[in-house]
């Protein structure tokens, strides 16, 4: 018996041991995929010595002789720490990800081959500027270098999927053209949703709902009878798809202010920036500082682009928000009876060109995809074998496949030496649209809409449009000149939120699907209500938390509730209700009773009429602005067919519908989170997990790549916004993405945080390491002097010609 017990005893320390020797293997292995930041390290593709500074978050600072190694050193940058991401970007918009990830991403693959084949982007580099072209070859000479250089290392996401990356070519720089174009577009499906809903309970009532904008709310700058030729719920599905798998599924929202000096306590200008996109781990920005002969330029940019996207440089500084602009139109074609490629045209018919392409599947299948395109753009009706009505398709013409000079916009706008050059460095940014914000170290201040914006003679573009007319093509794009913009106004500031941009007496439509009005309510009210405005006052704007839905609501709802029949329980929430001061931090309660009974309105409100199927589609994603929005127009009539239930004998109304709306919110909270009300807190079911690609569809990989939960105060409309799914709630999907504010008076009060980390490998340490920085609504420098960087210099390496 001691033999044996001997023998267990050794037999547990031999595998003990091997599980250590296991263990300390895969560490060692791991830490082995992190990239070379200190030392130095031969590359071919540059003229000079190059030196990258990485500060204490890991931020590249890359001093180089001449901006084409200043662009080389900043391909190499992003490729040490974004490899996989920039891989998994480049791979979706050229449809190639079921080579990698097997044959569920065939329909994405299809997708977004079929919405780029107008224009690809082999097609696309061959029409830009040399200048730019030369910019984005050095940036892919960069990524090469990396990519072969026996000093460095792949990351782990490679080996698990037995897939090494390709070569970087110059037109791989563009899938952030089409990536953040198809994410921050606002109409796809939007349109098709409204014809849905039209079809479903008549073009009158879907009229109180799909408002542009609720009357009476700020816009930027001061100063048709709709029908419906069909939809396809099919294709609201395969928009959903996509939104769902590249995590763009709740963002496109922003905000941004710039201050004059006259309004500023520093006497100069200050400018600031929050754009809110979907969370994921890396998150979308990637920050880095360029100095080199023509540029001294730091900010955020997509890792796979060599320009600066939102930043500064020594004189001047801009910031975006998503102008919300409509650039997608959607055209019925009909097929010819006799022949299904060609469509009718006026008095006759016309060819369809077809493109047969081939999707390779990981495992060695492939998958035919014919791709079919119109006069307006690509056949979309043909996603995912989706038949539009008999003998008719559905083309998009989409303004990004026809302007993309956005990487030009760009290099001149890291260049610009004051407002006038960041002006006409904007010109030339058409998609996605954005509202550009700016300053200069001379005191201006400006703002101008950069946007492709359609010219439609005689339609708004709000509906699908007859393919077969000829009466509703666009007439080119609005020019420059004629596009909304402002110097210096009198107040003393300009913002924008996402909201409507110009008064109703513009002569072109810009947008139908403008976002809730409520961030701009209440960045205008908190920089009115003081006279002069500083870092300080602007960090707390940045954290703030009110929700101005609530203001307008709540004393409306405990009206109507306070003559209905209440349990105690039901006593005791509305009693929180009553003393709630609408700031939704994340240990109130009064927030989580006001959200889940806003949530049931929305429910019992629209989902009799229109379905459950529909009403599910309605809810999804970005469409929150379009609920809101349309709600919001409901409640403020007080009266509407919406608040009936046809399916009932007795007509309703609205002050039923809330009392319904709180006694489901009330059941739902005691059944979630227990008896006691004050156990209802926001944070505990209002949380934030930042997911990794991976380890979003997988729990064991979860653990190690994922961030959170995190428990999380605001809301929709918060100005620090933190929305989640109107059909799927409670969990976070987006917020800001980065925050920056630039101080013109003295720069090295500057500040900036990004949610998440410079590097997209787990193991490195800058992984997550603002995460709570980015919490806490806390900063970090934003510098641009050597002497400033030096101060908080840890790595430093040196890129030498082979």
């Amino acid at each position: 018996m001691k033999k044996f017990i001997k023998v267990l005893k050794w037999s547990l320390v031999i595998c003990l041991a091997l599980i250590m020797i296991a263990l300390a293997g895969s560490y060692f292995y791991l830490r082995s995929t992190l990239p070379l930041f200190e030392g130095q390290t031969s590359v071919a593709g540059i003229s000079k010595p190059v030196e990258i500074i990485r500060d204490s978050y890991g931020m590249a600072h890359i001093y180089a002789q001449s901006d084409a190694d200043a662009y080389f050193a900043s391909g190499y940058c992003a490729a040490q720490d974004r490899i996989f991401q920039m891989d998994i970007l480049r791979r979706a918009i050229r449809g190639r990800l079921a080579e990698i990830l097997g044959e569920k991403l065939v329909p994405l693959d299809r997708f977004f081959r079929t919405v780029t084949a107008k224009k690809t982007l082999d097609e696309m580099v061959l029409e830009l500027p040399p200048e730019i072209v030369a910019a984005m070859t050095a940036y892919a000479d960069g990524v090469n270098a990396f990519l072969n250089n026996p000093d460095e290392s792949l990351p782990l996401e490679f080996t698990l999927l037995g897939a090494d990356p390709e070569p970087w070519l110059p037109a791989d720089c563009l899938a952030a053209h089409y990536f953040m174009s198809w994410g921050l577009n606002v109409s796809f499906g939007i349109e098709m949703m409204h014809a849905a809903v039209i079809e479903k309970v008549g073009p009158e009532l879907a009229s109180t709902i799909f408002v542009d904008y609720p009357k009476g709310y700020p816009v930027i700058t001061e100063k048709e009878k709709r029908q419906t030729l069909g939809t396809n719920l099919g294709l609201l599905e395969a928009f959903g798809q996509v939104e769902q798998l590249l995590d763009f599924s709740a963002g496109g929202a922003s905000n941004s202010w710039v201050i004059s000096g006259q309004k500023s306590k520093t006497g100069k200008p200050i400018l600031a920036n929050d754009m809110h996109l979907g969370h994921t781990l890396p998150g979308i920005w990637y920050e880095i500082h360029l100095n080199s002969p023509g540029q001294n330029v730091s900010g955020v940019t997509l890792a796979s682009i060599p320009f600066i996207v939102v930043g500064a440089n020594e004189h001047v500084a801009w910031g975006f928000t998503n102008s919300m602009i409509d650039d997608t139109d959607y055209y019925v074609e009909k097929i010819n009876p006799a022949n299904p490629d060609q469509v009718e045209y006026q008095a006759g018919f016309e060819d369809i060109e077809v493109r047969s392409e081939i999707i390779k599947v990981r495992g060695g299948s492939q998958v035919e995809a014919r791709i079919r395109l119109t006069r307006h753009g690509p056949i979309i009706s043909d996603l995912k074998d989706i038949n539009a009505k008999p003998g008719t398709a559905i083309a998009m013409r989409w303004t990004a496949s026809e302007l993309f000079e956005s990487p030009r916009a760009l290099y001149l706008a890291n260049r610009a030496r004051n407002i006038s050059e960041v002006e006409q460095a904007a010109a030339f940014f058409k998609s996605p649209g954005q509202n550009w914000v700016f300053a200069d170290d001379q005191g201006n201040i400006g703002y101008m809409l950069a946007a492709g914006i359609p010219d439609r003679q005689g339609f708004d573009g709000g509906l699908t449009l007859p393919g077969w007319d000829g009466k509703h093509e666009w007439s080119g794009f609005v020019p420059t000149e004629q596009q909304p913009r402002m110097r210096n106004p009198a107040e003393g500031f300009i913002a924008t939120a996402n909201n409507k941009i110009v008064s109703d007496d513009y002569p072109h439509k810009i947008s139908h699907y403008y976002a809730m009005p409520d961030r701009i309510q209440r960045i205008r009210s908190m920089l009115e209500a003081k006279e002069k405005i500083g870092i300080e006052d602007i960090k707390k704007m940045h954290a703030d938390f009110y929700v101005v839905l609530a203001e307008e609501w709540v004393p409306l709802f405990t009206l109507l509730l306070g003559s209905g029949n209440l349990s105690n329980l039901e006593k005791q929430a509305l009693a929180e209700l009553k003393k709630w001061d609408f700031v939704a931090d994340p240990d109130d309660v009064a927030t989580t009773i006001f959200h889940a009974t806003v949530n049931n309105l929305i429910k019992n409100t629209f989902m009799p009429r229109m379905g459950e199927e529909l009403f599910g589609k309605y809810v999804k994603g970005m469409n929150r602005y379009l609920v809101f929005n349309g709600l919001r127009n409901l409640v403020s009539r007080g009266e509407s067919a919406w608040f009936d239930n046809p399916e009932t004998k007795e007509p309703e109304n609205l002050a039923e519908l809330v009392t319904k709306s709180f006694k489901e919110a009330v059941g739902f909270l005691k059944d979630k989170l227990g008896n006691s009300v004050e156990s209802w807190v926001w944070g505990e079911l209002h949380t934030l997990t930042f997911y990794h690609p991976v380890g979003r569809y997988s729990s064991a990989a979860g653990w190690l790549l994922n961030a959170g939960p995190f428990p999380m105060g605001g809301s929709f409309a918060t100005v620090n916004p933190a929305p989640y799914p109107l059909d799927k709630p409670w969990e976070v999907t987006a917020g800001t993405s980065q925050r920056m504010i630039i101080d013109f008076a003295k720069r090295s009060n500057s500040l900036r945080v990004i949610p998440s980390g410079i590097s997209g490998n787990f193991m490195s340490s800058h992984y997550d390491d603002q995460v709570e920085l980015w919490r806490n609504v806390e900063y970090r420098p934003f510098v641009l002097t050597r002497q400033e960087i030096e101060q908080d210099k840890k790595y430093v390496l040196k890129l030498v010609p082979k």
